[in-house]
């Protein structure tokens, strides 16, 4: 990497302006998040007056972080549409929304019963905040008989056996849905939490939509019993990137489970003392845009979704409904796979083919493409990707069914990383990440025996591969370097060196 200092002459180069407002101007179709679709989604005057309403706290706009007047009443609007007892806007993610809920649910020092499959922002609170994951295994159901996912979801049973073993949880955090639109069976889990004195937390980021249209869509995390969620609003609607809410369930706050006095003195402690208005005032409107037409749109791309499927080619397959049972999955999250397992290594060629034809998806694994549509997405994008899916020259499935069973292979090894049991680590995650000490970077390569100093996490969809403090196994780092032979981002992998403790 070229540290040296720009020259004189460079600073008249806006490098980052320019690469965005180029990509604006592209016409490329998106096929991800946000799901403002690049303003489309906005009434006319949003985007035009985001500037304007750059503001400071003012006495006629409030302060986000201190509300009681117009940011208070939005709030109040939003606990009443999402079902939640009390909710405040936040402007840094659901990252931050989690590193606040866990401060408040938990605490400095606590215990957390968490899958392993979490998110990496709850190993980062996690650390932060002192607190001891205790993980348990998801179970659901294996790729081979749910091919629109990667990983399982978690079941009440698995919650059960995993507080029977860590009796000092007093929380549980299960992230439903997942990043394939994969649902837990909240319902279920959250009586199973309740009957044994803990409460449910759920990282419901990609769930915003779920509460509009009952019936239709899995139960939301608050609808099912849930104590608390955090929701990222630009994932799923018309919000700002950043821009999130946390919502505390009526019951928790009734029964004393978690206080909205606490959430108070929580916020100015982890949001900036200057939330941007822009990304709180998007969140307003995507609530207003979803109470008043929300269930609407939502019909609206899920009829565009059947004709969709309908005339999809003959070797790819989707998913038809939201399913049943105790595990669902959201139908609004789009994942292409192929249907013969031999043309599984044809996924990443067509995604690359999908980029050439103008059109972004959300992101590819191994074997499978993840589309997010904003539930604003014009009939014209629908024909647009129908006609490119259909001009993808399909190889030969025998030329490819030897590199497909390959694949194969590496994604259910994938799937046994994150099912084995977690082995106590030589050093903790906060020290490893957070402790004065020596660093130093190594080759991936040379990396067996060592202690990651962070998280190696394939991005998307979020979740580590390997935890700081973890001893690197040569197993390990070989699947990580098949990985980054399959062309898997893995964030902390830096031109194949990694942080490890010196």
């Amino acid at each position: 990497m070229d540290t040296r200092p720009p020259e004189p002459d460079d600073q008249f180069l806006t490098p980052l302006l320019s690469a965005l407002l180029t990509h604006a101007q592209s016409g490329r179709k998106r096929w991800h998040m946000p799901g403002h679709l690049g303003g489309l989604a906005w009434p006319e005057g949003m985007a035009e007056n985001l500037a304007a309403i750059d503001v400071t706290e003012l006495p006629d706009t409030d302060d986000i972080n201190h509300p009681s007047g117009a940011a208070r009443q939005a709030m109040d609007l939003a606990a009443r549409a999402f079902g939640a007892g009390h909710t405040r806007l936040l402007t840094g993610g659901s990252t931050l929304a989690l590193q606040i809920l866990l401060a408040l649910a938990v605490g400095r020092g606590g215990k957390l019963l968490v899958a392993r499959t979490c998110h990496q922002a709850v190993v980062h609170a996690a650390a932060l905040l002192d607190i001891q994951l205790c993980v348990f295994t998801q179970t659901g159901v294996s790729p081979d008989s749910a091919p629109f996912s990667l990983f399982p979801q978690a079941t009440a049973a698995d919650v059960v056996r995993g507080l029977a073993f860590h009796p000092g949880c007093r929380a549980v955090l299960l992230t439903s849905p997942d990043y394939y639109g994969g649902c837990a069976d909240l319902a279920e889990v959250a009586e199973a939490v309740h009957a044994r004195g803990a409460c449910l937390l759920v990282d419901e980021a990609h769930g915003a939509h779920l509460a509009f249209a009952p019936g239709l869509l899995p139960p939301a995390a608050l609808a099912a019993g849930a104590d608390a969620c955090v929701q990222s609003g630009h994932k799923t609607l018309p919000v700002l990137t950043g821009g999130a809410w946390l919502h505390l369930g009526q019951a928790a706050l009734t029964s004393g489970r978690l206080a909205a006095a606490d959430l108070a003195r929580l916020v100015p402690v982890f949001q900036t003392s200057s939330p941007p208005f822009p990304i709180a005032a998007s969140l307003d409107l995507a609530r207003q845009l979803m109470a008043l037409c929300g269930e609407h749109q939502i019909r609206l791309q899920l009829d565009h979704l059947e004709q969709f499927r309908l005339a999809l080619p003959d070797w790819l397959t989707c998913p038809v409904s939201g399913g049943g049972g105790t595990l669902r999955r959201d139908p609004l999250r789009l994942v292409l796979a192929a249907r013969d397992w031999r043309l599984a290594f044809a996924m990443p060629a067509l995604a690359r083919h999908l980029s050439d034809d103008g059109i972004d998806i959300e992101f590819a694994d191994l074997t499978r493409l993840v589309l997010i549509f904003s539930l604003w997405q014009s009939p014209d994008d629908w024909q647009d990707l129908t006609e490119s899916l259909r001009r993808f020259p399909v190889p030969d499935s025998g030329d490819l069914a030897e590199s497909s069973a390959g694949l194969l292979e590496l994604e259910r090894r994938w799937v046994r990383q994150l099912a084995e049991p977690v082995q106590t680590s030589p050093v903790f995650p906060k020290d490893a990440l957070l402790a004065p000490g020596a660093r130093e970077f190594c080759r991936l390569d040379d990396a067996a025996g060592r202690v990651a100093a962070q998280t190696l996490v394939p991005y998307p969809p979020g979740i580590p591969l390997v935890w700081p403090g973890d001893t690197l196994t040569p197993d390990g780092v070989d699947f990580l370097r098949r990985l980054l032979d399959n062309n898997i981002s893995i964030n902390g992998v830096d031109a194949g060196n990694v942080q490890v403790l010196a």
